[in-house]
C-alpha cells in the first residue's frame, strides 16, 4: 500500500471528524494513488440539440443577422462553421428569421436544411442588424455560458497536475540549476499553489519559472467568448493561448456534421495549458475586464485567459501600478482559489482562478509585501548566485550552442582575473550576455568568433558599468 493511501485511510477512519479532516487534508493525496496517472478531462462534445448551446435563441438571432451583415449571403455551413456550430443547429433559427422576415433563402442542392441553404438578409432584417450592431459588434462563434465554463474549468482544473522527482529530473536535465531550487520547484508544483521566487538579478528566475511549463500535461478547452448576463466577454487570445491542431473539429459547420456524436464542441479551442507573463507594464486594469464601448463587449483579463496554466507577475515591485495594490488584488483568489470580476452595469459574478501563480522579485521581498501577504505565498524559493562549477558549466553550454570552443582555462583566469578583483559576484545570466558581446565585436571586425581574453575583455568593459 502506498504512503498516501495508508494515511488517506488514516484520515478516513476518524469517527465523526471526517468533514473537519477532509479541510484539512493536502488536495493532492491520491490523486495518484495505486500507481494511476491523472485522467485528462474530457473535451466538451458538440451539442445536438438549440438547449445544449446554453444562452438564449435571441442572442443566436442577432449573431445570425450580425454575421450577415458583415459577409453577405451565406450558406448555412458558412454560417455554421462562423458560429462554430453544427449546421443542424441552424434550422429552427433560421427558420424564425424567414418567418420574421429578416432573413431570405434559396436552396443550393436538394430542397431543405439538409440540401443547404444560401442565405441573405431581407431590408427589414438589414436594419434590425444594424441596430444589434449598435448594442455590440461582436460577431464570432456562439458565447458559451458561464456555467459551463465553470465545469470546464473545474474538470481540466491545473491543481491535479502531479510531478514525480523522475520528470522534473528530465525536465531540467540539460539546465544548470542548484540542486535545492530544483527539489524546492518540484515540490511547489506539486502543492497547486503559488510560488514566490526571489533573488539577485539575472540569476535565472524567469528562466526557472517558464520551464515549469514542460511539468504540465494534458490540453485544455478554451472559450472563444463567454457569455454572462446577456454580456459577451472574448477569452481566447491567440497571443496568448497556442491552439492545438485536431481533425475532430473540422467537420463543424459542414454537411458531416448532422449526426456529431462524440465529436468536439467549436465554441472551445483545444489549446496547451497557458503560461501568461506579465512584467513592469501589469496594471490593475489588466486584472479586471476591459470593456469596449465602441465595440460594446468584454475583453477577459490575463488571469482569467490562465486558467488551467500558470501566471507569473515577473519584476514585482517596478509595476506601473503602486505594488501594494498589485498584491492586495490577489488575496481573495489565493485564499479561496475564485475571482470576483464586476460589469459596466454594476453585476459582480464569480470565476474560478485555477492557475499556478507565480511571482518573481529581485528586490528585498520584505520590502514589497508585508507578513501577512508573504504567509499566503506557499513557497518562497531563493534563487542565487552560482558556484564557480556552475558557471564553468553555463558557459560551456553557451559556446557550444554557438559553435564556440570551450577552454576550462580561460573560463578559470576569466573568474580570477575579472571577477574577484573586481568583487562581482557569478551571475547565471553573465555567460550567455558576454559570449554574445564576443560575436558582436568579431562581425563588427570581420573576424572568425572565438572565445579569448582580448575579447572577452572588450565583452567586460562593454557588459558593465565600469568605475573612473
Amino acid at each position: 500500500m502506498a504512503y498516501d493511501d495508508r494515511l488517506a485511510d488514516s484520515v478516513e477512519g476518524v469517527d465523526g471528524n471526517e468533514e473537519l479532516f477532509s479541510r484539512f487534508r493536502h488536495k493532492k493525496l491520491g490523486v495518484t494513488r495505486s500507481g494511476q496517472e491523472v485522467v485528462e478531462a474530457p473535451f466538451p462534445a458538440a451539442p445536438t440539440a438549440l438547449e445544449g448551446l446554453g444562452v438564449g435563441t435571441s442572442l443566436i438571432h442577432k449573431l445570425i443577422l450580425k454575421h450577415l451583415l458583415i459577409s453577405g449571403a451565406l450558406r448555412t455551413d458558412e454560417l455554421a462553421a462562423r458560429l462554430a456550430i453544427p449546421v443542424s443547429l441552424l434550422e429552427e433559427p433560421t427558420a424564425f428569421l424567414r418567418k420574421e422576415m429578416m432573413v431570405e433563402a434559396r436552396g443550393e442542392g436538394s430542397a431543405g436544411i439538409s440540401g443547404l441553404l444560401r442565405l441573405n438578409l431581407s431590408e427589414r432584417g438589414y436594419q434590425r442588424a444594424r441596430v444589434y450592431m449598435e448594442e455590440n459588434t461582436y460577431a464570432g462563434p456562439v458565447p458559451v455560458p458561464l456555467e459551463q465554463y465553470r465545469r470546464q474549468i473545474a474538470a481540466q482544473t491545473v491543481r491535479q497536475q502531479v510531478a514525480s522527482r523522475r520528470r522534473v529530473d528530465e525536465v531540467f536535465r540539460h539546465i544548470v540549476i542548484n540542486p535545492d531550487n530544483k527539489t524546492q520547484l518540484g515540490a511547489a508544483f506539486n502543492s497547486g499553489g503559488s510560488i514566490f521566487l526571489y533573488g539577485p538579478p539575472g540569476t535565472g528566475k524567469t528562466f526557472l519559472a517558464s520551464q515549469l511549463v514542460h511539468l504540465l500535461h494534458g490540453d485544455v478547452a478554451i472559450p472563444h467568448a463567454v457569455e454572462v448576463q446577456g454580456q459577451i466577454i472574448r477569452v481566447f487570445d491567440p497571443v496568448n493561448h497556442e491552439p492545438v491542431e485536431t481533425a475532430q473539429a473540422a467537420g463543424i459547420g459542414t454537411e458531416v456534421d448532422r449526426n456529431m456524436q462524440g465529436a468536439d464542441d467549436a465554441r472551445w479551442v483545444r489549446c496547451k495549458r497557458p503560461v501568461i507573463v506579465a512584467g513592469g507594464e501589469l496594471s490593475l486594469e489588466m486584472l479586471d475586464l476591459e470593456y469596449h464601448p465602441n465595440i460594446g463587449f468584454y475583453e477577459a483579463p490575463l488571469q482569467m485567459k490562465a486558467n488551467g496554466g500558470i501566471f507569473l507577475i515577473d519584476d514585482l515591485g517596478r509595476q506601473v501600478a503602486p505594488t501594494s495594490a498589485v498584491l492586495n488584488r490577489w488575496i481573495v483568489p489565493l485564499e479561496n482559489e475564485v475571482d470576483y470580476l464586476s460589469l459596466h452595469t454594476g453585476a459582480k459574478f464569480q470565476i474560478p482562478f485555477d492557475i499556478l501563480p507565480m511571482f518573481a522579485t529581485n528586490l528585498d521581498p520584505e520590502s514589497i509585501a508585508d507578513e501577512a501577504f508573504l504567509r499566503r505565498l506557499g513557497y518562497k524559493i531563493h534563487v542565487g548566485y552560482v558556484t564557480p562549477e556552475e558557471y564553468h558549466s553555463i558557459f560551456q553550454q553557451y559556446c557550444e550552442a554557438n559553435g564556440l570552443a570551450y577552454s576550462p582555462d580561460m573560463v578559470d583566469e576569466l573568474i580570477e582575473k575579472f571577477y574577484r578583483t573586481s568583487g562581482r559576484h557569478l551571475v547565471a545570466c553573465h555567460p550567455r550576455d558576454l559570449i554574445n558581446k564576443v560575436i558582436d565585436f568579431s562581425i563588427y571586425e570581420g573576424v572568425r568568433p572565438s572565445i579569448n581574453m582580448d575579447m572577452m575583455k572588450k565583452a567586460w568593459n562593454a557588459y558593465f558599468v565600469l568605475e573612473d
